[in-house]
């Protein structure tokens, strides 16, 4: 799944559509009244019995604060992973676009790998900009990861120019695969 599946991709809209996500090593049981999205990964990995790394979405965290969080739930309903967004995307492209996640978003500051068990081992888990910074990638890689997943929303500015082409670096850097998932998208631009 992509980054922020759960709606709009804009600022204005992460404080509505928030919701408190569990501790690593909660069940469905442990999933709150309020978060519905929540609840659709837990529940779609128990009924595919796949693993699922799910995309991102905007968390309320204990504390008060906002985070652009990704979930990793096992087959058997078990939150193997939650990775807080580490690096947040503030951009202001003369005649381009301007977006600035900082205003809205706190960071996470954490490294996270979730180990899947066979046949995969341990997956990295970055999201969307996290992807810019080798020094994360290298520390997942260092913790044993063999793939890093990066779920993602690049815009139509920076995404044509840069998504490729991080991907492969993160791949070269570590000697791992990478997998990154984006929004579907119109040819004249925009999401679908």
């Amino acid at each position: 799944l992509p980054e922020i599946w759960t709606g709009p991709y804009a600022t204005v809209a992460f404080a509505s559509s928030a919701e408190p996500c569990p501790a690593v090593g909660a069940t469905s049981a442990d999933v709150a009244p309020d978060a519905p999205s929540v609840a659709i990964l837990f529940s779609l990995a128990a009924e595919t019995q796949t693993t699922l790394i799910g995309g991102s979405v905007a968390e309320r965290g204990e504390d008060g604060r906002l985070y652009n969080t990704c979930l990793v739930v096992s087959a058997e309903g078990v939150l193997l992973a939650k990775h807080r967004k580490a690096h947040l995307f503030d951009v202001d492209v003369p005649g381009g676009i301007s977006f600035k996640e900082s205003d809205t978003l706190s960071p996470g500051d954490a490294v996270t790998v979730a180990d899947l068990g066979p046949p995969l081992g341990k997956v990295g888990v970055g999201i969307c900009y996290d992807v810019r910074f080798p020094e994360i990638a290298a520390a997942m890689v260092a913790a044993g990861a063999k793939v890093l997943v990066y779920p993602g929303a690049f815009n139509m500015t920076t995404g044509p120019a840069h998504w490729e082409l991080l991907a492969r670096g993160r791949a070269n850097d570590g000697q791992c695969y990478v997998a990154m998932a984006s929004p579907a998208r119109r040819e004249e631009g925009g999401a679908e």
